[in-house]
């Protein structure tokens, strides 16, 4: 499970949140500015310049879980076949969003890394996170942990970000490592222009020191994650912006 599976959780969480259900968008003072019914951001990841992979990310539509409104995200994420000597990894990932707040209200991923699987369910309550790990063949592991707030996970973390928080003076959040949460104060690195699909842009760089994630951010209303580089055990691997297409569907 290693570092490769902490990587794909965080790395291809690159992306964006979308609403579904309703044909409008939420207003910038419900705090989804920038985002679009039908979204859909597709990245390719490199390892040593070399494209070992692509992951997907799409809000589906609106909803009420448990009561609270929140947003229905898909994320998919597959390495391809010519580089399975170096890792083979899926990753389907199930989140519910919480509108509001952009923090996590429940998550279920799927992952198969070389020739392991197993799923992970979080329920994230107001005072309790609850983590059930089931791997086939073995008893269910269960952990529970006292919740902080902001806490996020790997593919929360970019959606709570595309608030930009640092520019309001918020730096601090938390977040869910195997050891609980822990606190975490955001880097702002500057801005660096870099190559995003067939031009060059400004993006804010943007630095966590838990997770060791550095993300470049659009300086536009959208706020796209444009390019995402983390370490894992074959490498630093970067996730890049390759695609951006919007399908409202229902």
């Amino acid at each position: 499970m290693s570092k490769a599976r902490g990587y794909c959780g965080i790395v291809l969480l690159i992306l964006v949140v979308l609403l579904a259900g309703r044909p409008a968008v939420y207003s910038q003072e419900q705090g989804l500015k920038g985002l679009v019914v039908g979204e859909t951001l597709g990245y390719q990841v490199f390892l040593k310049g070399l494209p070992v992979g692509e992951q997907t990310l799409r809000i589906v539509r609106e909803k009420i879980y448990q009561d609270r409104p929140v947003l229905e995200v898909r994320m998919r994420m597959r390495s391809y076949a010519a580089f399975a000597f170096l890792f083979t990894y899926e990753e389907d990932n199930l989140l519910y969003l919480d509108i509001a707040t952009r923090t996590p209200v429940y998550l279920r991923r799927t992952v198969k890394e070389q020739d392991h699987s197993w799923e992970e369910e979080f329920h994230f309550g107001a005072e309790t996170v609850e983590k059930r790990v089931t791997t086939a063949g073995e008893e269910p592991e269960i952990r529970q942990y006292e919740a902080k707030h902001p806490l996020l996970e790997n593919l929360s973390l970019v959606y709570y970000l595309r608030q930009r928080p640092w520019r309001q003076g918020e730096k601090q959040i938390y977040y869910l490592t195997r050891r609980g949460p822990q606190a975490v104060t955001c880097q702002l690195r500057g801005t660096e222009r870099i190559r995003v699909l067939s031009g060059y842009q400004q993006a804010e760089v943007v630095y966590d020191p838990v997770s060791e994630v550095t993300i470049w951010f659009s300086k536009d209303e959208a706020v796209y994650p444009l390019r995402i580089k983390a370490n894992s055990n074959v490498g630093a691997l970067t996730a890049r912006l390759v695609k951006i297409s919007f399908d409202p569907g229902e």
